[in-house]
């Protein structure tokens, strides 16, 4: 009995001490981890402050000013001479003599052409002639008549003579004038279309006349802009067929009634033309300015960014990236106006919108001054 006493105290001697080693083995593995985990976060934190900070993206940007912005719509026209006539005689006869060069300028009442007027002439010496006679006829009637030698029917009569014999004179005056072809005003004479010593016809074309100073600009502006087009308005008007070259018009005509074809209204404009480079048939660029929108607030086109049926618009606030819908509106050689989305002073981004994000940093590169 005794012996088994024994045992149970060793035995217990035993577990007693495994036990205070096994905790002296966690409170060693606990001491250790905690150590480890303190180290760690330690490293951590230094590593993290080590590592250098991402510099802002460079974009580039520039600056919204508010400013006046022209509303203009594009058009197409063609140049006409302010005046343009075909010659043409109203008698038939040879044609004597031609008194210009083609391609002249002549003024108005300038003789053109000279047709054969021997006949006409010999007409009116004739009808002068029978005139004469009537009036020394009359005279006497009436002296007669004072006298109390003659009678009122035949002085009467005298008188009628007189006045038909006049009035052969003057139909013979007018037919001798109509033998010769006068400018009726100011302009160059073309290509004549015939020779000296053809036989002409009434109504034949023989050379054209234009006035080419002031030239005649037509075009047409559709009915929606029409509220915008005024008398006296200025237009610029640019050419094809001379590049580089822009010259003014002032609107002097509008037509009264709507194209129900195209919808539009005929326009016509003067243009000076004091050097004659301007030819009747040039084509014509018009640029008509409509309205002056005042404080518009423009940017380049690149500031604006699809994304669906919206636009997007970036705009940097104290560094960082501000993503927000912008309304367009008008637009103008490469830029936009906005009319919702930025103010003035913003700073936009116009290139390099693809890598950022909202709140990103990013400084622009270049900030253009304000247009």
């Amino acid at each position: 009995m005794h012996r088994d006493n024994a045992e149970a105290v060793c035995m217990k001697t035993l577990l007693s001490r495994r036990a205070g080693r096994a905790v002296l083995t966690t409170v060693a593995s606990i001491t250790a981890l905690s150590v480890t985990l303190v180290s760690g976060a330690l490293f951590s934190e230094k590593a993290q402050a080590a590592q250098p900070q991402m510099p802002p993206m460079p974009v580039e940007a520039q600056i919204v000013q508010p400013e006046d912005l022209v509303r203009r719509i594009e058009l197409v026209g063609s140049l006409n001479a302010n005046e343009s006539v075909m010659i043409r005689p109203e008698v038939s006869g040879r044609l004597a003599k031609i008194h210009f060069a083609e391609g002249q300028t002549v003024n108005a009442g300038d003789l053109l052409f000279s047709m054969d007027s021997s006949v006409q002439s010999a007409e009116l010496r004739q009808a002068q002639a029978s005139q004469g006679l009537s009036e020394v006829e009359y005279k006497r009637a009436s002296q007669l008549l004072s006298n109390n030698a003659g009678s009122v029917n035949t002085r009467d009569s005298a008188l009628a003579k007189l006045r038909i014999d006049q009035a052969g004179v003057e139909l013979a005056k007018e037919r001798l004038a109509k033998m010769q072809l006068s400018a009726p005003f100011n302009g160059i004479v073309g290509l004549r279309q015939i020779s000296e010593g053809e036989y002409v016809t009434p109504g034949q074309g023989l050379v054209n006349l234009v006035a080419i100073n002031p030239m005649r600009l037509e075009f047409r502006v559709p009915e929606i802009y029409l509220s915008g087009v005024a008398m006296g308005q200025m237009v610029d008007v640019t050419f094809d067929a001379l590049p580089g070259e822009k010259v003014q018009g002032k609107v002097f005509a509008i037509s009264p009634e709507v194209d129900l074809n195209g919808r539009n209204v005929k326009v016509v404009a003067e243009l000076p033309n004091d050097d004659g480079r301007l030819r009747p048939g040039l084509f014509a660029r018009v640029s008509l300015q409509l309205e002056t929108i005042k404080g518009a607030l423009m940017v380049k086109e690149e500031a604006l960014v699809p994304q669906g049926n919206a636009q997007l618009i970036y705009t940097l606030v104290d560094g960082k990236v501000d993503i927000a819908p912008a309304t367009p509106g008008l637009r103008e050689r490469g830029r936009v106006q906005i009319i919702q989305g930025v103010k003035a002073g913003d700073i936009v981004v116009t290139a390099g919108q693809m890598k950022l994000r909202p709140g990103a940093a990013a400084a622009p590169v270049n900030l253009p001054k304000a247009q």
